[in-house]
C-alpha cells in the first residue's frame, strides 16, 4: 500500500513538473528571409542578421511573447524551405496577390509599397516611351508581379533582362550593360539613392498598381496555416497600433511605408 502512494506520489509530481516545464517554455517561430535585400534584410560586415524585416520579425515575436529563430534564407531557396518545415514563415516583402493568396495563406499588408524605375545620376530617361525605346531594363528574376508589369509596360519599346539578385542588376546599371532598373521603391532609394548620393536617381512615376502588386506586401505561410496565421495577424495589429512599426519604418525609410 505504501509503495502504491509512493509511485502515486512520483506520478503527480512528475506530471507537475513536465507541466511547470511546458508552461515556461516559450514557442519558437521561424522566420526566414534574403540576405541579400538591403533595407529590408541584409547582414551587417559582421555578418549578423539586420534590416527593416528583421527588425518587424522581432517586434511581431515580442508581441505575442514568442523566441524569435530568424534565418538567413537566399530568395531561390525560400519556398522550398518553408514547404519543408524548415521555417515556419517568409517575411520578405511578398505582394499578396490573387495567385499568391491560391497558393499560400498571407498576413498583412505590413507594406504598401510602390515601384519605380532607378537610373544613374546623368540619365535622360525620364520613364516614358520616347526615353525609354530601345534601351534595357533590369529586373530582379524572382519578382514574378514586377516581371508581369514590366514586361506589359516596357517589352513592346525596351528589351528587359532578369537577374537573381536585385543588387546584380545595379551593378549592371552602373557598368552601362543595361539603362535602368525597375523594382521596389522604397528598396531602390535606400539602398542605392540615399546610400550612394550623386551616382543614381529615381525616374518616371512611382507605380501602386493593385492588378498586378496586389494590395500590399505581407508574410507568407503555408496553405491552412491558419493558427499561426491568426496569431501573426494580432502582432502586427499590436505593432501598429503600438507605433513601433512606425517607428522601425521611419528609422529606415523616413516615412511609414505602411500609408495609404
Amino acid at each position: 500500500m505504501k509503495i502504491q502512494k509512493l509511485l502515486i506520489l512520483v506520478g503527480m509530481a512528475a506530471s507537475l513538473a513536465m507541466a511547470t516545464q511546458v508552461a515556461s517554455a516559450k514557442d519558437t517561430l521561424k522566420v526566414g528571409m534574403d540576405p541579400l535585400y538591403e533595407p529590408f534584410s541584409f547582414q551587417t560586415p559582421d555578418g549578423k542578421l539586420t534590416g527593416f524585416d528583421y527588425e518587424v520579425s522581432s517586434a511581431l515575436c515580442e508581441a505575442i511573447d514568442v523566441t524569435c529563430d530568424i534565418q538567413a534564407i537566399p530568395y531561390d531557396g525560400s519556398i522550398p524551405a518553408l514547404q519543408s518545415g524548415k521555417i515556419d514563415v517568409l517575411i520578405n516583402t511578398y505582394s499578396m496577390t490573387k495567385e499568391r493568396m491560391e497558393k499560400f495563406t498571407m498576413v498583412g499588408p505590413y507594406i504598401r509599397p510602390t515601384f519605380r524605375l532607378i537610373v544613374p545620376a546623368n540619365s535622360k530617361i525620364d520613364g516614358s516611351e520616347a526615353s525609354l525605346k530601345g534601351k534595357t531594363i533590369g529586373l530582379e528574376k524572382g519578382a514574378a508581379p514586377t516581371i508581369r508589369y514590366a514586361n506589359d509596360k516596357f517589352a513592346k519599346f525596351a528589351t528587359i533582362q532578369l537577374y537573381d539578385q536585385i543588387n546584380e542588376a545595379i551593378l549592371e546599371l552602373g557598368t552601362g550593360r543595361v539603362d535602368a532598373v525597375f523594382g521596389d521603391e522604397n528598396q531602390l532609394f535606400y539602398a542605392y539613392v540615399k546610400k550612394q548620393p550623386g551616382q543614381y536617381k529615381m525616374s518616371g512615376e512611382s507605380v501602386r498598381n493593385p492588378d498586378y502588386f496586389g494590395q500590399g506586401q505581407g508574410f507568407i505561410l503555408r496553405k491552412g496555416d491558419e493558427k499561426l496565421a491568426e496569431r501573426l495577424k494580432t502582432a502586427l495589429d499590436t505593432i501598429v497600433k503600438s507605433g513601433k512599426h512606425d517607428q522601425i519604418s521611419q528609422k529606415y525609410f523616413g516615412k511609414n511605408i505602411l500609408g495609404n
